[in-house]
């Protein structure tokens, strides 16, 4: 005869196998981080690329006050936001091959696609083609996505084209918006003592597919999709506190690449003060104790 456990009586394989759940996910929660971990470093090793190569650190982008793309039905448009919150517009450049650091259009992520193996997309302006390495696994799948002509949040002009997104932001006060461009050598605290790029704060309820709030494309210049200077670690939830601060999916913190390529965690909640001591370039404090 065959046989079988009931299922939930004891000592059946269920009970096993729900006992080893949370190990289970703990697990592919540790793997997920170690290849989010990975993505930062090889960010950090690219824009090291591009400042060896330009003796600059490259700019967010943004718009130089003329620029269209072609949309789908082969018009020309602006990328745009119209905040419902602010009430602007906001034009973001997109990310051109034929621009230098200082005359970039597109974000410090478009820039540096040469030096992460992809001049494929930077050649071609793939913006419909989606970087592994700007996603965390933790969050979200690597996918491009159409942006909604209209949310709670706003109205958005993306040309009808599905756009690639980031997870990662650029430390706004190195990765400055077009023309500035930051040498590594006006770092005075440090190189071990600032961080270049690290998670975003997310509201999974806030920054969906469709939306470009807080969460533009990696190809668009100038916006707080790709670069932040907030001061607060937020676990993603909803109504968080996402604008312009850090967070992630991970269960203890954010990880962010340091400007000597060291990949660290900063535990939600830090201390905003030493927040502040991770952004700032020249104001003389140190990190210490943020190990992995």
């Amino acid at each position: 005869m065959f046989g079988f456990h009931a299922v939930g009586a004891a000592g059946s394989d269920f009970d096993h196998w729900h006992a080893d759940v949370p190990a289970v996910q703990q697990s592919r929660e540790s793997a997920r981080r170690v290849t989010c971990a990975n993505h930062l470093k090889q960010i950090g090793l690219a824009l090291a690329g591009l400042e060896n190569a330009h003796n600059v650190l490259p700019s967010n982008g943004g718009w130089d006050g003329k620029q269209k793309i072609k949309a789908t039905d082969g018009s020309q448009v602006l990328a745009t936001t119209q905040s419902f919150v602010t009430g602007v517009t906001y034009h973001w450049g997109v990310g051109g091959p034929e621009f230098g650091p200082r005359t970039q259009t597109g974000s410090w992520a478009y820039a540096i696609l040469p030096y992460m193996e992809r001049t494929d997309i930077f050649e071609s302006r793939g913006w419909t083609v989606p970087v592994g390495g700007y996603i965390c696994p933790s969050r979200r799948d690597v996918k491009a996505h159409a942006v909604a002509a209209q949310d709670a949040y706003g109205k958005y002009q993306g040309g009808g084209w599905t756009w690639g997104k980031i997870d990662y932001a650029a430390n706004g006060l190195l990765v400055r918006n077009r023309p500035e461009c930051f040498p590594i050598a006006g770092i005075r605290d440090g190189t071990s003592n600032t961080v270049l790029v690290a998670e975003k704060a997310f509201d999974p309820g806030v920054q969906t597919d469709s939306t470009w709030c807080w969460d533009e494309p990696f190809f668009l210049g100038g916006s707080g999709g790709s670069a932040r200077g907030g001061m607060r670690v937020l676990p993603d939830g909803g109504g968080i506190k996402f604008k312009g601060n850090w967070g992630a999916a991970h269960p203890a913190g954010a990880q962010a690449v340091f400007v000597d390529g060291s990949v660290r965690l900063l535990p939600f909640g830090l201390d905003w003060t030493r927040v502040k001591a991770f952004l700032t370039p020249e104001g003389k404090e140190l990190l210490r104790d943020l190990a992995m």
